[in-house]
C-alpha cells in the first residue's frame, strides 16, 4: 500500500470512528429527521472515500461534480480532524462523569418519559450537528473563492541589473491545478489578465494540472493562448502520475518546458536567460532526501549560465532558493501562500517552508526570490493566502 493509500485509509478509519462517536453522543429524544440527516452525512462520506480509494487512477473529476469534491475535502482535512479530537475528549469526560457518579449519584433533571431536551441534552444535539453544518458553511464559502484571484505587484530592485532591462516587467503565475477546483473562468482570466499586462516575460512555475494527464490538454492550451514569450517549469502534480506523459506532451506543443535546462529571451536586445530546475522528488513523503536532489539540479543548471546574459531562476520548490550562489532573480511556487494563515507570519506557511510567500531579499538586496500563491487550488479554502498572479517591474538600483 502506498502513501496517500494509507492516508486515504486512515481518514476512512477516522471517518468511522467520528461517525460511532457522535451517533451514541446524539440524544434519544432528537426529531428523527435530525438524526436521519447525520446519519446519511457520514454515510456518502464513507462511501466517497471508497470511491477515492478504488478509483485513484481514475479522472474521477470528469464525472463527479465540483461541490461534491469541495464538501469531501473540507470535511476529511479540515473538520474531521477536529471533530475526531472532540469526539475523544467528549468521550472522556463521559468517563470522568461516570466515575464520578458512581461516588455522588445525581437525580436526572427531567421526569422520566419526558419528550423535551434537558439543557444539556440540547448542547449536547448542537454539538453532534455542528460538525456537518460547519462543512457545508465552509464548502459554501469555498465554493465562492474559487472563481477568485488577485493581482500582486512587486517592485524589485537588483543592483546587477542591466541598464538596458530597467523596467522591464514579468507576469509570474503558478500552481493553476487544473482539476475539480479550478473553474475554466478563471483560467480564461489568467490568460485576459496576462496579455492585458503586456509583459515582456511569462514564466509559469509548474503545477500545471493537478492529479490527471487527461486534463492536460486544456492545461496545455491556456498556456499557448498566452502572447508574451512564456517559459514553463514543472511542479510535483505534474509529473506526481506519469512524469514522461506529462513532459513529453508539453514539449511536443511546442512549449518552453526546462528540465534542468536554459532558455534565452532577448529582452530590449539584451539576453535573458530562464535556468529551469526539474522535480527531482518526492514522489511521496518517504523520500527524505529532496533538499539534497535539490541543491544538485540547482547546480546542474548554473552549470549552464552565460555570462554574457541576465539570469532568472525558474524553480517550484522555493527552497531552491538557497543553493543558487549568486543568481540575482528566483520565481518559485508550490507553497499556495500556505493556503491556510491566520496572519502573514503564522500558520501553514512557516510551518512548512523557510520561504512561502511574496518579496524575499538577502545579499544587500542583490538577490531578490518571489514565491507566488498561485492561481488555482488543490484544495478548495485559502485564508490569508488568496489566489493571485502577481505582476513583476525589475528596477536597477
Amino acid at each position: 500500500m502506498g502513501f496517500f493509500e494509507t492516508i486515504l485509509l486512515i481518514l476512512w478509519i477516522i471517518d468511522c470512528v467520528v461517525w460511532w462517536l457522535y451517533a451514541r453522543a446524539l440524544p434519544c429524544k432528537v426529531h428523527r429527521g435530525w438524526r436521519w440527516a447525520m446519519h446519511g452525512f457520514f454515510v456518502v462520506q464513507i462511501l466517497f472515500m471508497g470511491i477515492m480509494f478504488w478509483g485513484r487512477s481514475r479522472n474521477l473529476s470528469a464525472w463527479i461534480p465540483g461541490p461534491v469534491f469541495v464538501v469531501f475535502y473540507v470535511w476529511h482535512l479540515l473538520v474531521a480532524p477536529i471533530a475526531f479530537v472532540f469526539g475523544l475528549l467528549g468521550l472522556a469526560g463521559e468517563g470522568i462523569r461516570a466515575v464520578m457518579h458512581c461516588f455522588r449519584p445525581k437525580p436526572e433533571a427531567l421526569e422520566p418519559g419526558s419528550d423535551r431536551l434537558s439543557r444539556r441534552e440540547f448542547l449536547g444535539t448542537l454539538a453532534v450537528l455542528a460538525p456537518p453544518l460547519l462543512t457545508f458553511s465552509l464548502s459554501a464559502l469555498a465554493l465562492r473563492q474559487l472563481s477568485h484571484f488577485r493581482l500582486r505587484r512587486f517592485t524589485v530592485k537588483l543592483p546587477t541589473l542591466p541598464p538596458e532591462l530597467d523596467g522591464m516587467t514579468i507576469v509570474h503565475l503558478a500552481d493553476t491545478h487544473i482539476g475539480q477546483f479550478t473553474p475554466e473562468s478563471v483560467l480564461r482570466q489568467m490568460v485576459e489578465e496576462t496579455n492585458r499586462l503586456h509583459p515582456d516575460l511569462t514564466v509559469f512555475a509548474g503545477d500545471l494540472i493537478n492529479s490527471s494527464l487527461e486534463t492536460l490538454p486544456q492545461g496545455i492550451a491556456t498556456l499557448k493562448a498566452i502572447r508574451s514569450p512564456l517559459v514553463v517549469c514543472e511542479g510535483n502534480h505534474d509529473v506526481g502520475l506519469d512524469r514522461g506523459g506529462f513532459e513529453r506532451k508539453v514539449k511536443a506543443f511546442g512549449l518552453k518546458l526546462l528540465l534542468n535546462d536554459s532558455a534565452t529571451v532577448r529582452v530590449r536586445g539584451i539576453p535573458v536567460q530562464i535556468l529551469g530546475v526539474v522535480w527531482d522528488g518526492p514522489r511521496n513523503w518517504e523520500n527524505r532526501g529532496y533538499e539534497r536532489n535539490l541543491a544538485e539540479s540547482v547546480e546542474a543548471v548554473l552549470r549552464l549560465r552565460d555570462p554574457r546574459a541576465f539570469h532568472i531562476l525558474l524553480a517550484h520548490h522555493p527552497h531552491a532558493w538557497d543553493y543558487c550562489e549568486d543568481v540575482p532573480l528566483t520565481l518559485s511556487g508550490h507553497t499556495h501562500g500556505g493556503q491556510l494563515m491566520l496572519n502573514q507570519d503564522h500558520g501553514f506557511g512557516p510551518w512548512m517552508f523557510r520561504y512561502w510567500s511574496g518579496l524575499y531579499t538577502r545579499n544587500s538586496g542583490s538577490q531578490a526570490l518571489v514565491v507566488s500563491n498561485g492561481v488555482g487550488n488543490w484544495f478548495p479554502i485559502r485564508t490569508g493566502a488568496p489566489a493571485e498572479i502577481i505582476h513583476l517591474t525589475l528596477r536597477r538600483g
